[in-house]
């Protein structure tokens, strides 16, 4: 199917020409990458202003979708990566870009608070999932808000065509209190119950997940991540999802030690989709046993688990060299896409977890590797500092999106 790549002319751009793009749309699908308040000269505007800036960014995200023949009421999903060290209203700020939809049917969104984002005086990111029929016309949507989930202004999971996407699960009950406070180990099998709640309304279960990504309080070793990562792992039956499960230093309310997000699939007519779920022979593993893939091929899409340079199940390749590391996930990437029959010009959005903080520099170092590895136009892109990696002596984790033709 033919794409439409949108880079605005008016748009900011990064500091040196890369292959990716702000949009993409492919049939009925619509991406746009992480999206910040910046001008063409790469000066922040607003600096500072959590709330002007997420005014700037949504202007963005609005024009990429009109290149699209889309709109806000298109929107399917919205992740948001926020700078909050206790001193932001996370409900307020979700009120604030809620504004921007006129229809019943919000879509959900994945909220991640971090110490600090990619660039200096930078307060907000945001991505988003549209679909808009070929036709032109709207999408039915079935939006799912559980009984017992808490409240907040947008859906907790939404259901548009095939896709399913589920919105920030956290361990809280109905008046949105913390259960379980900091036992990692209770709130990841409390997260999974609250998933099951939200597929429920949707008409899916577990089997029907195909990527779920947390974001975990750790210190990056492979301690941290294993005895909730066993829960979350255990949950699903062989073959599993493909997961993505990143530290981060603080989670907001307090006691709260994970967020996680996911993507489910399931066909128009009820049933199950047939799916292609597997490990490339020779990848590496996780620090336990558990029944997550690298990759997995649902109708168009294929999710590829987030890629990082290691060997076995706890030893970072290329320990600290970011180049290093950033060429060995590429090959990653592509070994799994190669393994479902697509290749890297397939991919219409990555998400990208580095090890840095708020440096205009750092990032290019990956950032220019990375983009030699599609043609262009290549695909839409988030870039996302971190304080640590899952494992002592990585650089980056790396996730993709990629749509094809052929269905399984």
């Amino acid at each position: 199917m033919k794409r439409k790549y949108v880079w605005p002319e008016a748009h900011w751009s990064w500091q040196e020409p890369v292959t990716h793009k702000h949009g993409i749309r492919d049939g009925e699908m619509i991406f746009v990458g992480g999206e910040v308040d910046m001008d063409k000269a790469c000066t922040i505007r607003h600096p500072g202003d959590i709330h002007g800036q997420t005014e700037g960014v949504m202007d963005n995200i609005g024009i990429i979708l009109e290149e699209c023949d889309a709109d806000y009421d298109d929107i399917v999903k919205l992740v948001v990566f926020y700078e909050n060290n206790g001193d932001v209203d996370e409900t307020a700020l979700l009120e604030q870009i809620a504004q921007r939809f006129s229809g019943p049917a919000l879509p959900a969104v994945a909220v991640v608070p971090l110490p600090v984002l990619a660039w200096p005086d930078l307060k907000v990111e945001i991505e988003a999932i549209a679909m808009r029929a070929v036709d032109g016309s709207r999408m039915a949507k079935t939006v799912a808000r559980p009984a017992n989930h808490w409240d907040w202004p947008f859906s907790h999971g939404v259901r548009c065509g095939e896709y399913i996407y589920v919105g920030t699960q956290m361990p809280l009950d109905g008046n949105g209190q913390v259960r379980h406070p900091d036992d990692i180990v209770k709130q990841a099998a409390l997260n999974i119950e609250n998933l099951d709640a939200v597929l429920a309304e949707l008409g899916a279960d577990r089997a029907d997940v195909c990527r779920i990504n947390t974001f975990y309080l750790g210190h990056g070793t492979a301690d941290d991540w294993k005895n909730a990562g066993e829960i979350r792992g255990r949950a699903f039956e062989w073959p599993g999802p493909v997961g993505t499960g990143v530290p981060v230093p603080a989670l907001y309310p307090a006691g709260v030690t994970q967020r996680q997000e996911s993507f489910a699939m399931r066909a128009l007519n009820d049933g199950r989709l047939e799916r292609i779920a597997l490990r490339p022979e020779g990848h590496w593993d996780w620090p336990s046993p558990i029944n997550f893939q690298q990759v997995v091929k649902s109708g168009r899409m294929i999710y590829v688990g987030g890629q990082v340079s290691a060997e076995g199940a706890t030893r970072a390749l290329h320990p600290n060299d970011l180049e290093a590391q950033t060429h060995e996930v590429m090959r990653n990437i592509e070994r799994c896409l190669q393994a479902v029959g697509a290749e890297l010009d397939d991919i219409v959005k990555m998400n990208t977890f580095f090890k840095g903080g708020a440096d205009f520099e750092h990032p290019i170092r990956y950032f220019r590797i990375r983009s030699t590895y599609f043609s262009d136009p290549g695909p839409t892109t988030t870039g996302v500092p971190l304080e640590r990696i899952a494992l002592e002596g990585l650089e980056l984790e790396i996730e993709a999106y990629a749509l094809v033709d052929d269905r399984v």
